[in-house]
C-alpha cells in the first residue's frame, strides 16, 4: 500500500468542512502525514463594471481573502496536529487539483458538498470534479 505523506483537505468554513477535517485530521494522525488546508476564494467574474457596496469586485475579493486567512489561522490552532494552509483564487474544483498537483499530494479529504448545497446539482459538484482530475485518491465524506 502507498504512503501517505502529504494530505490535502479543502475547507470552505462550512458546518460540512468541519466534519471533514475531522476526517483529514484522522487520516493525517493515522499515516504521520502533513495536513495541508485550501480555501478557494472565488474570484468575481462579470463584475467588474459593477460596484458593490461602493467596492470593486478586486476590493471585495480582497476582503475574502483576508476573512478566509483569519479563518484559517483560527482553524488551524484548534487542530489537535500541525497544519499549513494557502488560499487560491478561482474556480474550487481547478484549483484543489492544481493545489493537489503542485504539493505531490497523496490524498485529498474533501465533503460531498459545502455551502452551496443543493445548488451543486446546477453547476456540477466540485467533489464530482476533483474526483475526476485529481492525480490522487479522493476521500469524499458524506454529510
Amino acid at each position: 500500500m502507498p504512503s501517505i505523506k502529504t494530505l490535502l483537505c479543502p475547507v470552505d468554513f462550512s458546518q460540512m468542512s468541519r466534519a471533514v477535517l475531522d476526517y483529514a485530521v484522522f487520516m493525517a494522525q493515522s499515516h504521520q502525514a502533513q495536513l495541508k488546508l485550501i480555501h478557494v476564494v472565488d474570484q468575481l467574474h462579470g463584475f467588474d463594471s459593477y460596484k458593490i457596496l461602493h467596492m470593486t469586485a478586486i476590493e471585495i475579493t480582497h476582503e475574502m481573502e483576508r476573512q478566509a486567512r483569519t479563518q484559517l489561522k483560527e482553524l488551524v490552532a484548534t487542530l489537535p496536529i500541525p497544519a499549513t494552509f494557502d488560499i487560491r483564487f478561482g474556480r474550487a474544483a481547478d484549483e484543489i487539483v492544481i493545489q493537489a498537483k503542485e504539493d505531490e499530494v497523496e490524498l485529498i479529504v474533501m465533503g460531498s458538498h459545502g455551502r452551496s448545497g443543493i445548488s451543486h446539482l446546477l453547476v456540477g459538484s466540485v467533489a464530482e470534479s476533483v474526483v475526476r482530475h485529481a492525480p490522487c485518491p479522493v476521500l469524499v465524506v458524506r454529510q
